[in-house]
């Protein structure tokens, strides 16, 4: 029998969460899945109307899209796409309080690719770069810990309790946790209305609020940042292009600052409205893999970048999200994450950063472990090294 929780709290950005367990009905394909899976995905959600949904989808499942093969393996080979209707579920139209819970433990993550070796990849992408191959690439490593004694559920409503954040989700398939304290938006479709709200740009939060307020400001007038977060824009404002009604594509917010518990980030917001037909295969189709974690061009970034990256991200840096029984939906980008094994008692972290001519190596290795400071609890003390 399959294990099945979900929790996607209702939070300022997500009107409306979910609290699902139990399955109903499943649609699963266990690894590498392309094109004819995705048609064969949106035909099971036809046979399965007014049902709320709950997904997880991977990071290269969109690979066949665009004519990539996956050529690495994962730390933690969870499915590539798994997508439950649930047997029992409530959903949530209200934030939550969340009650303090007796603190977890906290554990070692470590690299698995060494500074030299991240350096080294980062020189072969500014090869690329000044080739013209690329503008702009989405770099990602991995850390990998053993988590002994873990209980995953009480372990990520702790995390989300000192680190609430609009797009958090726990997700269990079997063995495999999804434990996100995601700030981004992949996608949200409202009636006819499509909104993805993609990151770049990023900066630590200060204690002192002085160099609180300076860091803001840096960060709002780094033309490097600025600059990444735009070419983003620009690629998702294309992707929408591709089955958005005439002239509805529009930017209604370009580098607004949002604050969270340790970051202050760049955050646009991309708008368009689609035929009331526009199936969800189509909409994935030409935004997933989302353009803030892939890179411009599109193809090309990713083809080179998972070329150098040591593992595949499977769940890092694809997506979960629910399907309300109108039809409405709303999908994260999963990052801050902790992916979990519970058999393997192994669990990993995904970090990284954009790279463009103007990136500088030491300060992308700094931001990927800022990223992960929510996820490290106790080990602050050791986020930058």
């Amino acid at each position: 029998m399959n294990r099945f929780f979900a929790h996607l709290p209702a939070t300022s950005e997500r009107e409306k969460g979910i609290i699902a367990r139990g399955v109903k009905e499943y649609f699963c394909v266990p690894d590498g899945a392309n094109a004819r899976d995705w048609s064969r995905l949106q035909n099971w959600l036809n046979q399965h109307p007014g049902l709320p949904v709950i997904a997880v989808s991977a990071f290269e499942s969109g690979f066949d899209w665009l004519s990539i093969k996956v050529q690495k393996k994962d730390l933690i080979p969870t499915p590539s796409l798994i997508w439950v209707i649930p047997e029992e579920f409530e959903i949530l139209e209200k934030q939550e309080e969340f009650r303090s819970i007796e603190a977890v433990d906290t554990f070692d993550f470590i690299e698995t690719e060494s500074k030299e070796q991240y350096q080294q990849n980062l020189l072969q992408l500014r090869h690329h770069l000044l080739r013209g191959d690329l503008y702009e690439t989405n770099y990602c490593m991995q850390l990998q810990a053993n988590m002994d004694c873990l209980q995953p559920y009480q372990h990520w409503l702790q995390l989300y309790e000192n680190h609430p954040a609009p797009h958090a989700a726990y997700f269990q398939w079997n063995q495999f946790h999804l434990m996100c304290l995601s700030p981004e938006r992949f996608i949200k479709k409202k009636d006819n209305r499509l909104i993805s709200q993609p990151i770049k740009g990023t900066i630590a939060r200060q204690n002192d609020p002085e160099e609180n307020q300076k860091a803001i400001e840096n960060l709002i007038n780094s033309k490097k940042e600025r600059s990444e977060n735009t070419m983003i824009v620009d690629l998702v404002r294309n992707d929408m292009s591709k089955i958005a009604l005439p002239k509805s594509v529009h930017v209604s917010e370009l580098c607004g600052i949002h604050s969270f518990s340790t970051l202050h980030h760049l955050i646009s917001t991309v708008e368009c409205e689609v035929a009331s037909s526009t199936s969800i295969e189509s909409i994935f189709k030409s935004l997933f893999p989302m353009g803030s974690m892939t890179g411009v061009p599109k193809k090309s970034a990713v083809s080179i970048t998972h070329a150098l990256e040591k593992h595949s991200r499977g769940w890092y840096s694809g997506t979960c999200g629910w399907i309300q029984p109108n039809g409405d939906f709303d999908f994260n980008v999963i990052i801050r994450s902790i992916i979990y094994d519970d058999q393997e008692k192994k669990g990993k972290i995904g970090i990284g950063s954009a790279i463009t001519l103007q990136s500088n190596f030491q300060s992308e290795w700094e931001e990927c472990w800022l990223k992960a400071q929510s996820l490290l609890a106790k080990n602050k003390k050791n986020v930058i090294a």
